[in-house]
């Protein structure tokens, strides 16, 4: 079995430096990443990774397999993500706060779509969530967009992010136009009220159709709807993510497979504590079963993909390059580039 580990967020902004991962004890990744002749990449989020693989456009029409990895049936309709943010002003710019901040109820969910559909119906476009943390519209025709990924905004001024595009003035004039009815939303009020984030705006990006995919993976495991709905485009086996290896080592059958380990704190909120924690426990659930595995026989090749914002390092090992003995180890804040 070929075994490809996709780690989103393995590798902090530049501008940190080494200090995030500083005396980090990781000695499976620091065999990988020596002995598997690591690569650099330049930064690249989870979402455009996925697209380049599955060899969709720039333009990222995402939202209709993210739904199908939701639960969801896209159809022969246009879906769009609309995902719920929290907009803080910050000065003059408008800081992004993702789902992942906000944790919404499944009722507070349905009251803020229902308002939106009320508001909306007549631009014909309808609001969904089968998650309450992710959020979709259907529409009719494909816009002519380019968006960007809620992930990517985060943490950051949206200004240079809003939809453009021949159609992104439309998009833009709904954007404002629902961050005006959520803010005046009673939900808001009620979450205000208890010290939680309002959920003041709604991210678009990723608009497409379904279609029929071409994977080079014959089984999928992952936790993230986006993945798993790409895999079952592609009519790939699709697993959850587990919490350790050593479910996915007891697998047979499964020639390539792509482990989608979405589990690190985004570094984007600078939760050091939280991300050297998390990548702690990557290096026991995961790579060092990982590594065992390649040594005694169940896996062929290991590939790591470690993702960044500003760079990231890609890692293929075999059996005998664990022979490359003079491929000396080095720490992980040894491969950090600077900003």
């Amino acid at each position: 079995m070929n075994c490809h580990l996709l780690v989103p967020d393995l590798f902090w902004p530049a501008a940190a430096g080494g200090e995030p991962s500083r005396n980090l004890a990781l000695p499976a990744l620091e065999t990988i990443l020596a002995h598997g002749c690591a690569t650099r990449s330049n930064g690249i989020s989870l979402e455009r990774w996925l697209a380049a693989s599955y060899a969709l456009p720039d333009e990222l029409p995402l939202a209709p397999f993210a739904l199908l990895g939701d639960g969801g049936e896209p159809g022969e309709h246009v879906w769009m993500r609309a995902d719920p943010v929290h907009l803080k002003v910050h000065g003059d710019r408008l800081i992004l706060a993702e789902a992942s901040r906000l944790t919404i109820t499944s009722d507070e969910a349905r009251g803020f779509i229902a308002a939106l559909n009320s508001q909306f119906a007549t631009e014909g476009i309808e609001f969904t969530a089968p998650h309450p943390q992710r959020w979709y519209v259907r529409m009719a025709k494909e816009p002519r967009l380019k968006t960007t990924p809620t992930a990517e905004a985060a943490g950051r001024n949206v200004d240079s992010f809003l939809p453009a595009g021949e159609d992104g003035a439309r998009w833009r004039k709904i954007f404002n136009e629902a961050q005006m009815l959520l803010h005046a939303h009673p939900g808001n009020a009620a979450r205000e009220a208890r010290g939680a984030l309002t959920v003041n705006s709604v991210w678009f990006w990723g608009a497409g159709l379904s279609r029929a995919l071409t994977s080079p993976y014959d089984a999928v495991w992952a936790s993230h709807p986006l993945p798993a709905g790409l895999a079952a485009a592609a009519s790939s086996v699709v697993r959850p993510l587990p919490s350790s290896a050593d479910q996915f080592l007891k697998e047979k059958g499964s020639k390539t497979a792509l482990l989608v380990a979405a589990i690190l704190p985004t570094t984007v909120y600078g939760d050091i504590a939280g991300w050297r924690d998390a990548v702690t426990n990557l290096e026991q659930a995961w790579l060092a079963p990982l590594l065992a595995a390649l040594k005694s026989g169940p896996l062929q090749t290991l590939t790591l993909h470690g993702l960044g914002p500003d760079y990231g390092f890609h890692a293929t090992l075999e059996r005998g390059s664990l022979l490359r003995f003079w491929r000396r180890k080095r720490p992980l804040d040894h491969y950090v580039i600077k900003g």
